[in-house]
């Protein structure tokens, strides 16, 4: 039987968002690439090893050859235990962020570890603690450029490329409360170094820390289906990003060997956009994609076209084994 009070109770969450802006790059979907959200998911999955890809145009309409970032992510689970019931995981990855004719953006390769810990056998509680660490260049092309192009015209900028190093912190949580029910909260801090990113011969222009907060809930409405609702919110400076909302789960599962889902979501990013998400599963591949629909007083220019996500993951074990018809994300030891 649908529990109809945790429907209205989700649906109030999903409206009470009031304000968004935000500086750092971010996709929309939540589920595109774990450790990219959180350094302590690195590696939390149920496989040895998991490769990803994540794509983005944004504001294609407002400005020439628009926003485009790009991610890839590779991640292998290390030193697992059943005995004491953790793992280790390590990731690298590379992302890509460019935006108009002077293709100014940056380019970022990280690494990630993170430790991954089963707290009790009842309700599989887990908790996992990362960290990584960046290496990021900030440039634009300088021949497709109207400055700068005689000695006397610099207009007081002495590089078109700086690098900076930084470095993240975060924490995970899950639990599940039966068989088919999850829940989960993770927090982490990105630039904790606040980093000098300057083109200018200033020291004190610097990256502010950004902190990321979300939290998931997933439980069954009929034995093939679920809902799962997601919520949200970043901060950098005085600029914040709040996004709730929920996704509908149908599961095509008919033997234990097989893990094969479809998920359509729906989610509110606060005075900017209506998000839709598309999302197959089947056993350990999974993709996805995200349409943001602009909503902003840019809506005008944009025609109300913000974003499209593309996302890929796939997992590879060493060793095969049964897997459960659920679609709750676990780690295996």
């Amino acid at each position: 039987m649908v529990n109809y009070y945790k429907i209205i109770l989700l649906c109030l969450i999903f409206v009470s968002c009031s304000k968004i802006f935000g500086q750092d790059v971010h996709f929309s979907s939540l589920t595109s690439n774990d450790m990219y959200l959180n350094p302590a998911k690195t590696s939390f999955f149920s496989s040895d090893f998991k490769i990803g890809s994540a794509y983005r145009n944004q504001w294609q309409t407002v400005s020439t050859n628009g926003y485009n970032t790009s991610l890839f992510t590779i991640e292998a689970r290390l030193f697992s235990s059943r005995r004491y019931k953790h793992s280790f995981g390590i990731g690298a990855g590379f992302m890509q962020d460019v935006a108009g004719t002077l293709k100014f953006g940056q380019k970022q390769w990280f690494v990630s570890l993170a430790y991954n810990k089963q707290l009790s056998k009842r309700y599989e509680q887990f908790i996992s603690i990362g960290a990584s660490m960046g290496r990021t260049s900030w440039g634009f092309n300088p021949a497709n450029a109207d400055f700068g192009q005689m000695a006397s015209d610099y207009e007081g900028i002495y590089l078109n490329k700086t690098t900076t190093f930084d470095y993240s912190m975060g924490v995970h949580w899950q639990m599940n409360p039966s068989e088919y029910q999850n829940i989960s909260a993770g927090f982490a801090v990105f630039h904790i170094n606040s980093p000098t990113y300057s083109f200018y011969e200033n020291s004190s222009i610097r990256l502010a820390r950004r902190y990321t907060a979300y939290a998931t809930y997933l439980f069954p409405t009929t034995e093939q289906s679920y809902i799962q609702s997601v919520i949200r919110y970043s901060k950098q400076n005085d600029n914040y990003e709040l996004l709730a909302g929920l996704e509908f789960i149908y599961s095509f599962s008919m033997t234990v060997f097989d893990n094969e889902n479809l998920g359509i979501g729906l989610y509110y990013r606060s005075n900017d956009a209506l998000v839709a998400t598309l999302r197959y599963q089947f056993n350990q591949f999974a993709a996805g994609l995200a349409y943001d629909v602009n909503l902003s007083s840019l809506s005008k220019v944009s025609n109300t076209y913000g974003a499209l996500e593309l996302w890929v993951n796939y997992g590879i074990n060493t060793i095969k084994y049964k897997q459960k018809t659920k679609t709750i994300p676990c780690p295996t030891f």
